[in-house]
């Protein structure tokens, strides 16, 4: 009895052992993938933003490339209008003194509209005028005539053609444009006299 009491006082107790932190307070590592699917998940942003900043400067690019081949062909077009100008003049000459069915008039008339078409290949067009509202961006405004029949601000006459070249306008249509005839109390007011002016006069 003796022995198995003092082999048992060496047993050690529940109260010697070390106290265990709760299963649930144990601190755990991040699984390996987590960290890649992170690390992966950057890489893909940061690939993304690349790619969209590399489209744009290709389309930035290519817009400027585009811009700068028109600019130099307006340039060399613009200064083709004087003598799209003098073959109109000449065609309007043939035609008073020649007539439609001369043969002279004809052959300027075609070299005319080969002329047109070759150069609308670039873009060019010619610019609506006459019966049309009108646009400070495509008129240029180089008379003002009463209309009793046309709205106001009608292009009434066209003195010289314009031009617009893909869209934009290369030379505004020099225009005669309506306005709205003086009423007869205006007219009234502007023959009568001042009497100032009489008084002036003696």
């Amino acid at each position: 009895m003796t022995k198995a009491k003092k082999k048992s006082s060496h047993e050690p107790r529940p109260d010697d052992q070390p106290p265990q932190p709760p299963a649930d307070e144990t601190p755990e590592a991040a699984p390996p993938e987590v960290d890649l699917q992170a690390e992966r998940d950057d890489l893909m942003d940061r690939l993304q933003r690349v790619s969209a900043d590399y489209a744009n400067f290709q389309k930035r690019t290519h817009r400027e490339k585009q811009d700068d081949r028109q600019f130099a062909r307006a340039d060399v077009i613009k200064g083709l209008l004087p003598v799209l100008d003098d073959m109109e003049r000449a065609l309007a000459a043939a035609r008073e003194d020649h007539g439609e069915d001369d043969p002279l008039f004809q052959g300027m008339q075609l070299v005319h509209a080969k002329a047109l078409e070759a150069l609308g290949k670039f873009g060019l067009t010619v610019i609506d005028a006459v019966g049309q509202s009108f646009d400070p961006d495509r008129h240029a405004a180089l008379m003002q005539q009463p209309s009793d029949d046309a709205p106001d601000q009608t292009v009434l006459q066209e003195l010289q053609k314009g031009y617009a070249l893909n869209g934009r306008t290369l030379r505004p249509s020099g225009v005669v444009v309506s306005c709205q005839p003086p009423t007869p109390d205006q007219t009234d007011s502007e023959d009568a006299e001042d009497p100032e002016d009489i008084d002036a006069d003696v």
